[in-house]
């Protein structure tokens, strides 16, 4: 997993070894869908992740490199067994000051195991991918990196190179689409460049140019191309606020074409950071951003432009506690389609909220409760549109790990 004998032999290079356990235990309460079909059903919900690591922090490297098994219940579940999920999750992060002005991150994630609806839609595809495939066993890989150079004191030069490969394995590898509405889960390989250029104009505006570019192949036999040329501009307002303005525009190229896509798109973004209070250790900060990117769906396979609405807020009360809420809305730009002759639209909209409470009891052991909240339905342009996955959680959740925070990372 994850290739250990080059694993191994950085770690050797690295030196200063140490090993951390961490444990995560979560309970949660309310109610969700089995499975993509709609059917809300009450319910607890029972989880436990080990995590065993084996780290080095330098001043100029950090590396780390974990096994996380993640054992899933839920009573009452589709099976109506009182049989575990188990998730095996493999991760490698390596943060390098290659030079004084040159720095480098990689990571990569291997996962292999079952899961259930609600933590496919929490953290596999994302809270805003709307489409969420039915529960199956599956395996992911999902790697990145990234370096920036500093050309001077006004510029840098960064870019990022990404991978993803999913599909799934076991009994349900072949299940076919008989109903948009209950997609299996995807197969997918995308690679992904992004380079950019930032470019300090004054000292309240920076300027930063980038292209994403993309290939990739999904279920069914779709092949889906992009290129994204963007510019972004951050305008520092004040010493608390951050204006940030956004546009490009996105070409895509998929084969076999798919009804009413237009080849070209335009991209844009609208956002602002802000520092609402500071004193004495206690802070505020928030952000709002409004966006139109142009999304690939790679549970439906399709593409096209979507509506992005998100915020964040944050305040740290003291060093121990933490309050926090953060939600978004995204739905496609363009009608959705009903495929296969199916008498309704697949899901391309989605909510999601979620509200944390952090409390930190020490060096070792952190605490956290809330709320989460999501759901999901077609096209907003749809004539029956209707939110139909609820989603609805209070949880408590307790990590206790066996090495105290250090202050020591790569400068």
């Amino acid at each position: 997993m994850l290739g250990a004998t080059p694993a191994v032999l950085l770690f050797c290079i690295a030196g200063q070894l140490g090993v951390n356990g961490t444990m995560t235990v979560e309970g949660r309460v309310g109610q969700a869908p089995f499975e993509a079909n709609g059917e809300v059903r009450w319910g607890v919900i029972g989880a436990a992740t080990p995590d065993i690591g084996l780290y080095s922090l330098s001043p100029r490297l950090e590396l780390r490199l974990d096994y996380a098994p993640r054992i899933f219940w839920r009573q009452p579940n589709e099976d109506s067994t009182l049989r575990p999920l188990v998730l095996h999750i493999g991760m490698l992060s390596l943060i390098a000051k290659v030079s004084r002005r040159a720095r480098l991150a990689a990571s990569a994630n291997v996962s292999e195991g079952e899961a259930d609806y609600t933590l496919l839609s929490q953290t596999l595809i994302g809270p805003t991918q709307a489409a969420v495939p039915s529960v199956v066993e599956f395996f992911s890989v999902t790697s990145a990196v990234a370096g920036e150079y500093d050309l001077s004191r006004l510029s840098m030069l960064s870019g990022v190179v990404s991978f993803v490969h999913r599909r799934p394995v076991g009994a349900t590898a072949n299940v076919p689409v008989v109903d948009p509405r209950f997609p299996p889960f995807p197969t997918q390989t995308t690679l992904a460049v992004a380079p950019a250029l930032k470019l300090v104009l004054s000292r309240e505006d920076e300027l930063t140019v980038s292209t994403i570019g993309s290939y990739g192949t999904y279920s069914g036999g779709v092949d889906v191309t992009t290129v994204v040329p963007q510019a972004v501009w951050r305008r520092h307002l004040s010493p608390r606020y951050d204006l940030r303005l956004g546009a490009g525009v996105a070409y895509a190229h998929v084969v076999p074409a798919i009804d009413n896509l237009y080849p070209v798109a335009p991209v844009g973004e609208l956002g602002l950071d802000a520092l609402l209070t500071s004193r004495r250790g206690a802070s505020t900060r928030a952000s709002v951003t409004a966006r139109v990117d142009y999304f690939i769906d790679p549970v439906l396979a399709t593409a096209g432009p979507r509506a992005l609405l998100m915020f964040g807020v944050y305040s740290t009360l003291n060093p121990r506690w933490l309050v926090g809420a953060e939600g978004a809305y995204s739905t496609v730009l363009t009608k959705g389609t009903v495929q296969l002759g199916a008498p309704v639209a697949p899901d391309q909209t989605a909510v999601y909220l979620t509200i944390p409470v952090r409390y930190r009891t020490g060096d070792h052991v952190q605490m956290e409760f809330g709320f989460r909240y999501a759901d999901r339905g077609p096209s907003v342009e749809i004539d029956a549109f209707g939110f139909h996955q609820r989603q609805l959680w209070v949880y408590y959740m307790v990590t206790a790990t066996t090495r105290r925070p250090t202050s020591q990372k790569v400068q």
